[in-house]
């Protein structure tokens, strides 16, 4: 009788409510008492005799303490809290105003069984890279939370908006906005930045039918294939997207999560407040400090000089959004969307620009740094290609067959050509970019699924493993192998490359592979440009090797190194003569000597070929004398044994004190014996310029016959270096070589 008669209340109260979200421009917001009067009378509470406690709101918190004889033998039960929510946002659209928090007896729920993760599984995907530029932000991993957007709402069995509408902007989306120039910001100060939800605005359309920049955290978790229990935190999908936020930044080891948010009440109210949880980090008090402040005195000085300052303001458990996080955390309320004044500031670009630049002040303050020119510059995008031939009437015609990618754009597919003679089919890529700098240059790869092609006739379902893309830059032009069948559906990194005013830049993708005639197809879709150091910051300034460089591949067999030798025609895949007349095995030194000194061998490679260009060229007896560049070894394996020593040596130091036995550190000025002014982006940099000490004469280096660093990263980049290549070319390009 008690389920027929509370079923019987509720569908009065579906009779009585509308679901839809209204777009107003005042809202409605209930009094306190109205709420805690309506849950005394409610079939749960009087059924249970638990007592309404207290009942209050704290920015976009409505927080709600029962009793615990709300709850069955003291445990925590699900079903209570969604009832309870559920008829709150039926009487008075709550989920459309407020975060619901409730607490029994002043504790949050999983103080009485409500699960809490673990969070022992910490993660780096692919789309989580560690940010590869220098800058004030450099190696610091900062968590972006736009909070709300679209969610699947079980009751109504469709998919809403968590905010309503004011005079033309919803929080949902306008908080991505912002958060927009944000990332953007804070990638040109060299951050990592883990997104919460999505920031790509040109992603295409998600599950909702909407654009995928438009859904909630919980729905880019679950579309990024993440653990469920980063998802299924709460007792329903709403409360979930909450609880989705702070565990994203968990589980990417984030080490700060800004949660932005706008504020709404009876239109009378303005201004910025932060909130700090009291049970979060340490850290928290002076994260919300430093920011806020540089949002008041940026916004005060730069928009309007009577914008108004809500202060700093703590929170005990009440934002589940940063109460659950394990770095420093804050949740900003940047300004209220129902008064008009805020309204139209919120609408402003300028406006939004500003807060961005504010916020990344702030975060580098925090950090004790200082980052006063922000340079907030959105990445380009180029979402299809100049094709040559043109696009036909059909793949007949132009030898292009076109399709619509996930970002609902035109792409494009060539077949494959194994010769030159038969090769026809390029497509590039030409930005406009806004400033001179360096910028990281990104692949989409659409996955797409089998194609019938007619000229000739044949079903062809893979993309090349052997796509070539070649990058024209300052520096001259990079040649990238990008293995496109193991990349689609993402973006894939082609590299950091330096662009200014003088230079064309240019992205060009042929259909010549090593794979046999038309047996494989090429993709052409989006190609993207983000500004990673400031205008006009050279080239060597920038993090084109990774930090984990000098010690990966360590293990790598001689056979593999031979393959890789082999593979790029080296002479050196052979036994060759040493300067002493000795017979050597340069695969078997190579691999020997890295498992000695743990040093990599495509770093001893790497120097090989910037010093005696052993790897283009078939070495000379006196460049095997020099082999490394050392003036003392006479013989290619001493050199090789004391460059490894040397090497090893530097590493311990840079690993122990950061800093290298020449006085080289990760983000320290330093100059080079050929008078470039470089700045290790990180430790790898650093130990590269403890070894060469000079920068290279195509770096602005004034010692002609110095390669220096550059001749090490030439190395990197032709050679691909920078990849596990004695994998994938033992598994994959051998083969097709020997076809």
């Amino acid at each position: 009788m008690k389920r027929i008669l509370l079923l019987a209340w509720l569908l009065t109260l579906v009779l009585t409510a509308s679901p839809a979200i209204p777009a107003q421009t005042q809202t409605t917001v209930p009094e306190v008492k109205e709420i805690a009067d309506f849950l005394r009378q409610h079939p749960v509470i009087v059924e249970s005799r638990a007592e309404v406690l207290e009942v209050f709101f704290q920015g976009e918190a409505l927080v709600i303490d029962l009793s615990q004889d709300v709850l069955p033998e003291g445990r925590y039960e699900p079903g209570i809290f969604n009832r309870l929510q559920l008829d709150l946002d039926l009487a008075f659209q709550v989920n459309q105003y407020f975060l619901v928090t409730f607490k029994i007896e002043g504790l949050t729920l999983d103080h009485w069984g409500q699960t809490l993760p673990a969070f022992d599984e910490p993660a780096a995907p692919p789309e989580i890279r560690d940010a590869v530029t220098p800058g004030p932000l450099a190696g610091v991993r900062i968590a972006l939370s736009p909070g709300h957007g679209l969610y699947w709402n079980e009751f109504f069995e469709a998919w809403r908006y968590q905010r309503i509408e004011f005079w033309g902007i919803r929080e949902d989306t306008l908080n991505a906005q912002i958060m927009r120039y944000l990332q953007a910001a804070l990638v040109n100060q060299g951050a990592t930045v883990i997104q919460t939800r999505e920031l790509d605005f040109s992603a295409g359309t998600g599950i909702t039918g909407y654009p995928a920049w438009h859904e909630s955290a919980r729905r880019y978790a679950i579309a990024a294939g993440l653990p469920s229990w980063i998802w299924t935190g709460g007792s329903n999908n709403y409360n979930s997207d909450i609880r989705t936020r702070p565990y994203l930044a968990n589980y990417y080891d984030a080490d700060i999560l800004i949660s932005l948010h706008n504020n709404g009440w009876d239109g009378s109210l303005r201004g910025t407040e932060t909130y700090y949880d009291t049970n979060n980090h340490a850290g928290s008090p002076s994260l919300a400090t430093y920011v806020h402040n540089e949002i008041i005195n940026t916004l005060k000085s730069g928009y309007d000089p009577q914008w108004t300052d809500r202060g700093v303001k703590s929170s005990d458990d009440n934002y589940g959004e940063i109460n659950y996080a394990e770095m420093p955390a804050i949740l900003i309320e940047l300004a209220f969307m129902d008064n008009f004044q805020d309204n139209q500031a919120l609408q402003d670009e300028a406006f939004k620009i500003l807060a961005a630049e504010a916020i990344t002040r702030g975060i580098c303050r925090f950090r004790g740094t200082s980052c006063e020119e922000v340079n907030i510059t959105l990445p380009v995008t180029l979402e299809t290609p100049t094709l040559s031939p043109g696009f036909g009437d059909g793949m007949c015609d132009s030898g292009w067959k076109s399709y619509s990618n996930e970002r609902e754009s035109t792409a494009y597919l060539a077949l494959n050509a194994r010769d030159e003679a038969r090769s026809t089919n390029t497509a590039t890529w030409q930005p406009n970019l806004p400033v001179s700098g360096a910028y990281h240059l990104e692949a989409y790869l659409p996955d797409h699924g089998p194609v019938a092609w007619q000229c000739p006739s044949k079903i062809l379902s893979f993309d090349s493993s052997q796509a070539l893309y070649e990058i024209s830059h300052v520096n001259g032009t990079t040649t990238m192998l990008i293995n496109q069948a193991a990349s689609k559906g993402t973006w894939v990194d082609l590299g950091i490359y330096h662009f200014n005013d003088d230079t064309l830049a240019r992205v060009t993708l042929r259909d010549l592979t090593l794979e046999y005639q038309d047996t494989t197809t090429l993709s052409a879709s989006a190609v993207r440009f983000t500004l990673v150091g400031l205008a006009g910051t050279p080239f060597y300034n920038t993090a084109w090797a990774q930090s984990n460089w000098p010690t990966e591949q360590i293990n790598a067999s001689s056979d593999r190194i031979q393959n890789f030798l082999q593979f790029h025609q080296s002479c050196l895949a052979e036994p060759i003569l040493d300067t002493d007349g000795q017979e050597i095995d340069l695969p078997t030194l190579l691999h020997t000597t890295a498992d000695t000194y743990q040093i990599s061998p495509t770093l001893l490679l790497a120097i090989m070929e910037a010093h005696s260009r052993a790897l283009s060229q078939c070495p000379e007896p006196a460049a095997l004398e020099g082999l490394m560049g050392l003036d003392g070894p006479t013989s290619a394996r001493e050199q090789i044994s004391s460059a490894a020593l040397k090497l090893r040596a530097a590493w311990d130091a840079l690993l122990v004190d950061d800093v290298s036995p020449m006085g080289w550190a990760a983000g320290k000025p330093k100059t080079t014996l050929d008078g470039v002014d470089v700045i290790p982006a990180n430790k790898t940099i650093a130990l590269l310029f403890d070894y060469m000490q000079a920068a290279g004469s195509l770096w602005g280096g004034d010692l002609p016959a110095e390669a220096g660093a550059q001749g090490v990263y030439a190395a990197l980049q032709t050679f691909h270096l920078d990849r596990t290549l004695f994998w994938q070319l033992h598994d994959f390009y051998i083969p097709a070589v020997a076809r």
